[in-house]
């Protein structure tokens, strides 16, 4: 049996990321994942925010999907305000063949991430709220 390719695909993006706008980020996961070879193992890397938001429609679509998610939860009781920082840390250096962020207005940890994953050399695509926004607004007129 030969050995499946894994490509890991690391997701940050703003916690208040809205369940109506939930289907955008599942839209740009099977776009980088439709150009994968077939048979490709496919690991969403995500940071378990407690709130939920993009990390949560990630991992919900990677579960949806059959796809293996990576959860990486910030530790909020040992590290105070910079567990969000240190994990965002932990999840680049664990490696990413891209990284997507999904930012909102003052999306700190997203920014934090996303800047550090294009230091560490990870290709990074950023889909800020408002083009998810114009998006659903297209959609709707369509129907």
């Amino acid at each position: 049996m030969a050995h499946q390719p894994v490509y890991r695909i690391l997701v940050t993006g703003w916690r208040d990321w809205p369940a109506e706008l939930a289907p955008y980020i599942y839209l740009r996961l099977a776009a980088v994942i439709g150009r994968l070879p077939p048979g490709s193992q496919v690991v969403i890397v995500e940071g378990e925010c407690p709130y939920g938001g993009a990390d949560r429609w990630a991992r919900e679509y990677g579960e949806t999907n059959g796809h293996t998610v990576e959860k990486h939860p910030a530790d909020w009781d040992r590290l105070g305000r910079g567990a969000g920082n240190a994990r965002n840390t932990v999840m680049v250096n664990a490696g990413a063949d891209v990284c997507l962020a999904f930012p909102g207005p003052g999306s700190r940890g997203t920014r934090d991430c996303l800047l550090k994953a294009i230091e560490a050399g990870i290709p990074t695509l950023a889909y800020p709220l408002a083009t998810a926004q114009r998006w659903q607004q297209r959609r709707e007129m369509r129907t």
